[in-house]
């Protein structure tokens, strides 16, 4: 799941999904004497697939049509593809023999993937050697854009291991904490409880602060799908806060005893102001706001009518006569116009629809919480948008809606036939 999810480049086999593809089909090959294609015939991924052909073609047309000729996107959709295919094929690895709790096991997969990548990140923050050695595997135009002066960019974001470090990063991790508060919803569940579910949101937070302020959008999404279903019920309320106090113990404990002062004194000038910019503004001038945010605001203008609907064929910046904006509704109404929004949020209804209509014809506790968690990561994706590209084309971000999707169905579809 890490190979698959994080995208990172190697040498020899170009990146860690086509060396994940290969340890997969080795394992099919030599253990289990067989390659299965099971899961490339659900309806639901065979869905998705299809619809991340069709807006590809889709952006190939609006660029054609403009006469722009650019496919960036297409690039990235295309990728996308691949790495969507490359995790229906190891679905028989990661569930296998458990159909019926292969929703849950996917779920703790994806958390502890992502716990990993928190660790790594934290490891190469307060170790420099290891982080050197993370960093000198990056693509040398990766290197040339973190190190430019004029853009001040933290060079500990460079210590995850993914070819995806900015927006793309926080974004998914935010998307792994709403499962991750899913699944301790679940009465007694055996998945990921106790110390091991301090651990791993533990490291989720700590992925998110040296990664990007995004993930906390996540965060607070998980925090209030907890809450919401935990409202009225005492015994919840006294068991959640005894883990807010053990999580701060916990913390605290790391802080003060198991790093060094230096590498205190370092979280506390660098990652601190970074991750918590919005307290520290708070506490400092009486504004709850970050330095991306207010940017953000100059990055929404307005449209010329007649580009509104079908666009121009080019993002904003570069080609286009529209100035550059990070804004995700702005780049996609400069791209296609409303058409090409309306389309991209079709395909992101795509991961949510199949669960949400499931969940809706039953009335148990757990359809409740899983209607809500496939509501949250559907409405989670149109936040990101406001901020950046997201809808359609976050790539890692699709991959974990896909896996958490196919997952429910595999699991649904499975109790349906065996009662």
């Amino acid at each position: 799941m890490f190979l698959i999810v994080f995208n990172f480049r190697l040498p020899l086999v170009y990146n860690s999904v086509v060396l994940a593809d290969i340890l997969v089909l080795f394992y099919y090959i030599f253990m289990r004497k067989s390659v299965p294609f099971t899961y490339f015939y659900l309806r639901y991924n065979v869905i998705i697939l299809i619809g991340t052909i069709v807006l590809t073609i889709i952006y190939m047309a609006i660029t054609i049509m403009h006469g722009q000729y650019y496919f960036l996107v297409q690039k990235r959709l295309i990728l996308q593809f691949f790495m969507l295919s490359s995790f229906i094929f190891s679905l028989p690895l990661f569930i296998e023999d458990e159909e019926g709790e292969a929703y849950e096991k996917i779920i703790v997969i994806i958390c502890y993937a992502f716990a990993l990548q928190g660790l790594i990140h934290l490891c190469g923050y307060l170790y420099q050697p290891f982080g050197d050695l993370i960093y000198s595997i990056k693509p040398a135009g990766f290197k040339e854009y973190i190190e430019d002066p004029e853009l001040g960019i933290d060079k500990f974001r460079g210590y995850a291991l993914t070819g995806s470090i900015f927006f793309e990063l926080p974004a998914a991790y935010g998307a792994a904490v709403i499962m991750f508060f899913r699944l301790q919803l679940n009465e007694g569940q055996k998945y990921l409880s106790g110390y091991k579910s301090y651990i791993v949101l533990f490291l989720l937070i700590a992925g998110i602060s040296l990664s990007g302020r995004t993930g906390f959008i996540g965060v607070f999404l998980g925090i209030f799908l907890y809450s919401f279903y935990s409202l009225g019920k005492f015994y919840q309320w006294i068991k959640s806060t005894w883990r807010i106090i053990v999580a701060t113990i916990f913390v605290l404990v790391f802080f003060y005893f198991l790093i060094s002062p230096g590498q205190r004194q370092k979280l506390s000038d660098e990652v601190f102001p970074f991750a918590f910019e919005a307290y520290y503004n708070w506490r400092d001038y009486g504004t709850f706001s970050t330095g991306s945010s207010d940017q953000l605001k100059a990055h929404y203008y307005t449209i010329k009518d007649e580009d509104l609907f079908i666009g121009t064929g080019a993002p904003t910046g570069g080609i286009s006569s529209y100035r550059g904006s990070d804004a995700g509704y702005m780049n996609a109404l400069v791209f296609g116009g409303i058409v090409y929004l309306f389309c991209l949020s079709v395909y992101q209804f795509l991961y949510c629809a199949a669960p949400l209509s499931l969940t809706r014809r039953r009335s148990t506790p757990e359809d409740k919480h899983d209607f809500m968690l496939f509501l949250l990561l559907f409405v989670h994706m149109f936040i990101l948008q406001y901020k950046a590209e997201a809808l359609g084309t976050q790539h890692i971000t699709e991959v974990l809606l896909l896996a958490a999707g196919a997952s429910y169905m595999i699991k649904y579809y499975y109790h349906l036939e065996n009662g």
